[in-house]
């Protein structure tokens, strides 16, 4: 005798739907838990990239020391800005991240420099709209520092040597608004986001954020360089190309050292002045662009596909990429070097 209990609506059919689902959910709980895992391996790896970067900086620093140059580092904008170049923008972003890009070539689903043409017009007010959202991300700043001040602390930043010629000025143009707005654009928003975007978009762009935050040491940096981050990805995401980006980080970079140059020619009335002008003229070129977008319905999300079961959330992605102890390193430099540039007013 067979006493085996089967409920009265038991069928082969309905045992066969329930293995069907059963395997399906199996799929999925295994397809999110292998994506986090490639996730947290990436995350690793970008730590490390960081760590070497962060790591470079202090060894070269340390070597101009030794080699008893670092008066001249702090006297001559034209040594300070040659070595930031060939030293941080070249041997410490450059290479690494190449190397990484190179490595990993065959995970880019889509090329590794975004490029797609676009009108000449719409050129113009992605970087307008770029360069406004660049110039409420230094007031976001400002307010941070305000607050600090109204505690008694402020943030110590690194002064920039005056220009001692008008080739010094020019060359500080090159060097420190058109030179990194290239080489970190193609480090961050075309191998890091590129390597980042076929895991979500909107991860990609925040986590990538992240990442150019944590590259800039101290924790003003970091909160400016993120937000900055944010809209650059957003843009390079939104045009499906690099170009709108890197006008966008030259132009934020060289609102400082265009008034470098206005000072060094015309006194530092017109110093202060060129910064308020431009100020002005970028936030109305800015408010045009967001019109503009906004009549050609650039803004517009696409229609999504339905999330598949199980699917990773972009927080769970975020802290995965994140959570990681390739990134232990580079956020316990941000911490402590913050610390050292904290003081008591």
């Amino acid at each position: 005798m067979d006493y085996y209990y089967q409920p009265p609506d038991f069928n082969y059919e309905n045992r066969r739907q329930y293995d069907e689902s059963f395997r399906r959910n199996m799929f999925y709980q295994n397809k999110a838990l292998e994506q986090r895992k490639q996730i947290k391996k990436l995350g690793n790896i970008v730590g490390i990239l960081i760590t070497v970067f962060l790591l470079c900086q202090l060894f070269l620093v340390s070597a101009v020391m030794g080699l008893g140059l670092y008066d001249l580092y702090n006297s001559s904008l034209l040594f300070q800005n040659t070595f930031n170049t060939l030293a941080i923008e070249v041997a410490a972003l450059i290479i690494p991240f190449g190397i990484m890009a190179y490595a990993n070539r065959k995970k880019y689903e889509s090329d590794l420099i975004p490029s797609e043409r676009l009108p000449f017009v719409r050129l113009c007010a992605w970087v307008g709209f770029g360069m406004i959202c660049c110039l409420g991300a230094d007031y976001a700043v400002s307010f941070l520092m305000t607050v600090l001040s109204i505690f008694g602390y402020q943030l110590v930043q690194v002064d920039m040597a005056e220009p001692e010629s008008l080739f010094a000025c020019i060359e500080s143009i090159v060097s420190t608004a058109l030179i990194p707005a290239i080489c970190e654009e193609f480090a961050m928003r075309c191998c890091t986001l590129g390597l980042l975007k076929k895991y979500g978009k909107a991860f990609g762009v925040v986590a990538v954020s992240i990442v150019f935050g944590l590259l800039h040491g101290n924790v003003l940096q970091f909160v400016f360089a993120t937000l900055v981050g944010l809209i650059l990805g957003y843009i390079t995401i939104k045009t499906n190309s690099i170009v709108p980006a890197v006008f966008v980080h030259a132009f934020n970079n060289g609102i400082s050292v265009f008034a470098d140059l206005f000072g060094y020619l015309f006194g530092d009335k017109a110093q202060e002045v060129s910064t308020y002008v431009l100020f002005v003229l970028w936030f109305a070129v800015g408010i045009i662009s967001i019109i503009y977008l906004l009549l050609k319905g650039q803004f517009k999300r696409p229609m999504k596909k339905p999330p598949e079961p199980y699917a990773n959330s972009t927080w769970k992605k975020i802290c995965s990429f994140f959570f990681v102890p390739g990134m232990i390193i580079p956020f316990i430099f941000l911490i402590s070097f913050t610390f050292t540039t904290i003081e008591k007013i």
